[in-house]
This record gives C-alpha cells, structure tokens and sequence, in this order.
C-alpha cells in the first residue's frame, strides 16, 4: 500500500533481478540513486515499471522515484543472506474514482499551452554524438538541443543505467524524464557513460558546448550547480 511518507525497504542479492510496479495509468518522470556503481536502475518503455538489481554482494543506498502522481523513497540494501525481493506492488485504496472531465471551449492562450511550445528548429540540432562500447547498451538514436539531451533504443533493446561525468570528472547518475519511449536528460553533458552489469559504453558529445553549460548528476557532491 501506497504510503507517502514511508521509506520501503528493497532487500536485493546479486543476480536476482526485482520488478516495481506502480499503477497503470502512472508514469515515471525522474529517477535519483544514491550509489550507481553498486546498483542497476532501468525503467521500462512505458515508464510504469522499475527494474532493480544490485551490481555487488554487499550494497545498500538509496532512491528516489518521482511519477507524474506520487514521489516513492526506498532503501536498497544488497546481502548474500537476504531474501530477494521479486516483485514489489504499489496498491492505491484511497484513489479517487476517475470522473468524466467536462469539454468546454478554451481560448488561444490556453489552447497554445495545451499544444506546448513550437517545434525545435531541426538546424538547431545536435546530432555529433559519438559512441563506443558494447553495442547493446548504445541507443539507436542520440541528440541534443543545447538544453537538453534526447535518447532513444530500439524496442527490443534494454535500457541501461545512465551516467554523468561532472566537470571534475566524477560520474553520477544522470537526472532525466521519460517521455514515451524517449529518456530525456535535463542538461547537455560532454560524455555519458551507460552500463548493464559488466557491460559499459560511452556517447561523447563532439558538437559545439553550448555556453554555461554543465553536467549536473542527480546526487552526491557533484550535484551542486552554479546559478
């Protein structure tokens, strides 16, 4: 059951792989992880599930998982004497029933931000991304708009953790959204680094910086950003 105010307790082993589920009609916006090098993080295509795996023996961290709904805080704690968590099942009792929303006429403004804002200027684009690694860990597409950074894997392709280096070159995990099948990260780093277990790759950014512009990890020391 659903409880905002709870830290929940994920007990994890290696190579036992546990499932959060939230509710149908939920999304996941931002992941943040304490430790990245001691645990896996990968959210699923429609942003409804959480796949969670430690990455050592002996870990423990934290996370944070904010939805377009609700903000979940957990606990991982990796130990060769735990009983693995499979399956984790949010259940909302106190959910309001959904009601019909009435159609009223709306105005240009109004109808402006619905739409969102106008397209990108595709010349705009950056698209000078180069990768490096296993394969199966590289998105099938990569870009940037000098804002943020936009990436995309095939519908048969896993999608790996996603890290940051800082501009002291301290790798984080990187704060980003879901938007369909779209990961978009909230900054425009130099390099990311993506990795499955043992397996790792690296995007390196070769288009032009853009100006005051940097990395920005979702936790940890590096995190801290000038304004």
């Amino acid at each position: 059951m659903f409880n905002a105010n709870e830290v929940v307790r994920i007990e994890g082993r290696l190579g036992v792989q546990a499932t959060i589920t939230f509710d149908e009609d939920e999304h996941i916006e931002n992941v943040a992880i304490g430790d990245s090098t001691t645990w896996q993080i990968t959210p699923n295509k429609r942003a409804n599930l959480l796949f969670v795996k430690p990455l050592e023996a002996t870990a423990r961290t934290n996370l944070t998982v904010v939805t377009d709904r609700h903000t979940y805080l957990f606990d991982l704690v990796a130990s060769p004497k735990s009983r693995p968590l499979y399956v984790l099942r949010f259940t909302y009792p106190d959910a309001p029933k959904k009601e019909p929303v009435p159609q009223v006429a709306l105005n240009g403004v109004e109808q402006d931000a619905i739409e969102g804002p106008a397209p990108v200027d595709p010349a705009a684009l950056n698209f000078a991304w180069a990768s490096k690694g296993d394969g199966k860990l590289i998105p099938r597409r990569i870009y940037d708009d000098g804002n943020a950074t936009y990436l995309s894997w095939g519908p048969k392709q896993e999608i790996p953790a996603i890290l940051i280096t800082s501009p002291t070159g301290e790798e984080g995990p990187a704060n980003y959204a879901v938007q369909g099948d779209v990961i978009v990260i909230d900054t425009v780093p130099g390099m990311i680094v993506l990795r499955s277990g043992r397996a790792s790759a690296t995007l390196e950014n070769q288009g032009k910086p853009a100006a005051d512009k940097s990395a920005r990890l979702a936790v940890g020391p590096a995190s801290k950003e000038e304004r």
